[in-house]
């Protein structure tokens, strides 16, 4: 018996009988393996001249990216293009484009409405003014008093920020910082949805904006969990491991952020926080507590508690709150670091964004070096909480560089002075004026600084 072999050309039919010609179905099959075999491919070397040029371009880019972060803190930049007329943004997984949006600050008003949703964004509309949400109420006066403003060039508009909108700035780019470098917590958005409780929950935002521009990464506690209290979150420092339980508290003071009553004459307010830290405490965090605390003052109050006494001390005031709160916790401070911030936007909403404040003060107990507590770590919560405020104003350009005229929401009104005690890179707390500080790094930083916000 003989086999016949059967021919078969490119363009024929399929043997197979699928209907398809045989070089688009089986003759791919019928080949045999080939062997992969290595390849040298020869690298070509730049020569000098191009050499030097590649670097001049390769340290530009690092400046700039040192520049950024120095401006903003470690969150990653933001990632947009224009492609056929339509500005496209990438917030983490999504992917936003409209033909309308000329600047990120754009971008960053219209997004706030998104988060929360259209329902809601009518609904709030709908109310009259003064029962509306902070959040409308600040983007209604931002808008009134942008609009008045004349004309550039360009069509655009520019002006000095007041108070309600570096507010709403200031808030939308939290919200910004949070959804794209970590995960908006969805019991966090509710509550700041929530007229009554948006004070504090703004003030949470805050605190998970900072620990991100820190370097931090944020895993949410679960609140469903009723078996023990639980801080804001817990949060990991990326360069050096170290864990922090993090609870943020915001003073509640009669008519002011939508608080019933009657606001206090602004030099009447109260200037007890005790109870806030108590709380703090009481919740027995797993980790080194870092108590983020909005002291919520109108500007003046806010200059008697922030003060400097002589030595560089902090004032009479705040040392009385470290007191206190240390005789009632047998003489042991139950706390690793506080960070007290003051940010009145509110209180002066059709006037110029009034000054802020921030003191972060670190326990003797976390300073030592037994206590084992990364202090590099709480170093740069302060240096991240200095940032607030900063808010991109334009977009980078396609090629990803950021544009040279950047500015800050708060920039175009003054310096602001934020006071930390620092050991060489590290921190403490000053009680006395007279610390005993131990240098620990080469570089050294003075205990009161200065920056822009």
């Amino acid at each position: 018996m003989m086999s016949r072999i059967l021919k078969v050309g490119r363009n024929d039919l399929c043997p197979c009988g699928s209907g398809l010609k045989f070089k688009k179905c089986c003759l791919d099959k019928l080949k045999p393996a080939v062997r992969a075999v290595p390849v040298f491919s020869e690298m070509k070397v730049a020569p000098p001249e191009l050499r030097d040029k590649a670097m001049k371009v390769f340290e530009e880019q690092r400046k700039k990216e040192q520049e950024r972060v120095k401006r903003f803190g470690e969150v990653r930049p933001e990632i947009s293009a224009m492609w056929r007329g339509q500005r496209f943004v990438a917030v983490r997984n999504k992917l936003y484009y409209s033909d309308k949006r000329k600047f990120f600050g754009d971008f960053l008003r219209d997004h706030v409405p998104h988060i929360f949703g259209k329902e809601w964004f009518d609904n709030e509309v709908a109310k009259p003014e003064a029962e509306r949400h902070p959040v409308i109420q600040w983007r209604s006066q931002g808008a009134r008093y942008m609009n008045a403003q004349p004309p550039q060039p360009d069509g655009s508009r520019a002006a000095r920020p007041t108070g309600a909108l570096a507010a709403y700035m200031g808030f939308a780019y939290d919200l910004f910082v949070v959804e794209d470098n970590g995960e908006l917590d969805d019991a966090l958005l509710h509550r700041l949805k929530n007229r009554d409780t948006f004070q504090g929950a703004r003030h949470e935002l805050f605190a998970e904006a900072t620990c991100l521009r820190a370097s931090f990464t944020v895993q949410h506690e679960n609140e469903k969990d009723g078996a023990c209290r639980h801080t804001e979150f817990t949060a990991k420092h990326t360069a050096t491991g170290q864990l922090l339980s993090i609870e943020a508290k915001s003073k509640h003071r009669a008519g002011v952020l939508a608080m019933p009553g009657t606001p206090q004459p602004h030099d009447r307010v109260s200037l007890r926080f005790g109870e806030l830290i108590n709380d703090a405490v009481a919740k027995k965090p797993p980790y080194p507590l870092v108590i983020f605390i909005d002291t919520n003052l109108p500007s003046r109050a806010a200059e008697k508690l922030y003060e400097r006494e002589a030595g560089n001390a902090p004032s009479r005031l705040m040392q009385g709150i470290l007191e206190r709160t240390k005789k009632e916790h047998n003489d042991v401070d139950p706390y690793s670091m506080i960070v007290f911030s003051n940010h009145p936007h509110h209180y002066a909403v059709n006037e110029l964004d009034p000054q802020k404040h921030l003191l972060s003060v670190v326990s003797q107990e976390a300073a030592r070096r037994e206590a084992g507590i990364n202090h590099r770590a709480l170093w740069s919560l302060h240096q991240a909480a200095n940032l607030y405020g900063n808010v991109p104003n334009e977009f980078p350009d396609d090629n990803g560089k950021r544009p040279t005229a950047v500015a800050s929401v708060s920039e175009q009104i003054h310096r602001v002075r934020y006071d930390f005690t620092v050991s060489g890179t590290e921190v403490t707390v000053v009680r006395d004026g007279q610390p005993s500080l131990r240098e620990q790094s080469r570089q050294s930083h003075t205990p009161s600084r200065s920056g822009e916000v």
